[in-house]
């Protein structure tokens, strides 16, 4: 087999072109074998172009991995920070609301405790002239009851005038308490892709001098 017929594009022997091959183009297997060889190099420069053209793909997509990935570790490393810092805020609002709550406990406590000192005196002065006088209704002889009554009626109506009991009712209520506004504590961000932001429409170039200024809508 020397020969090679161009017609079927096959390997054929030299009875084949009296037979089978008869009145179809042929030639030696050497300059077909050039001829193609060529034909089929140049055909090869597309894929070759391909090849090219995959590999420096493959390159980019490879190195934009490793950005990404870069990216990623850089995004979570900042979400620590925020975090972070977020919690050392809520902890400086812990220790500010905690000042403020023992500021309002205590004032309202020094209230009450003064009116308690106060009723507590007053009580006391009261429970004297009670006993006083009982004793005296008690131990004390008609004359001598008698003899001391005015004074006697002059001090009751004294402190009970002196006492106001409504007062000393307590004047502070447990009535504070913590105003909550947690509502960003339950979203606190988001991952957004630069992607999303793109130009919608130029408004209008104008020329000035040598720059140029426009107007960008974007979405």
């Amino acid at each position: 087999m020397k020969l090679y017929c161009e017609t079927c594009d096959s390997v054929i022997c030299r009875d084949c072109t009296v037979r089978t091959h008869k009145d179809h183009e042929y030639d030696l297997v050497s300059a077909s074998y050039t001829k193609h060889c060529q034909e089929l190099e140049g055909s090869l420069n597309p894929v070759k172009g391909k090849i090219e053209g995959l590999k420096k793909v493959l390159s980019a997509l490879a190195e934009r991995e490793g950005e990404i990935r870069e990216r990623g570790e850089g995004v979570l490393e900042e979400i620590h920070e925020m975090v972070e810092e977020m919690m050392n805020a809520l902890r400086e609002s812990e220790r500010k609301l905690t000042e403020q709550a023992k500021r309002v406990t205590d004032d309202k406590l020094k209230v009450l405790s003064e009116q308690m000192k106060s009723a507590e005196m007053s009580l006391s002065v009261l429970e004297d002239v009670e006993d006083y006088v009982e004793q005296s209704l008690k131990t004390g002889s008609p004359q001598q009851v008698l003899r001391s009554k005015k004074q006697m009626m002059e001090r009751m109506s004294e402190v009970t005038a002196d006492i106001n009991v409504e007062e000393l009712h307590p004047k502070e209520k447990a009535d504070f308490v913590l105003n909550k506004d947690i509502k960003l504590l339950h979203h606190i961000g988001d991952i957004v892709s630069l992607q999303q932001c793109r130009v919608k429409k130029i408004d209008h170039i104008t020329p000035a001098g040598k720059a140029v200024s426009f107007s960008l809508s974007m979405e």
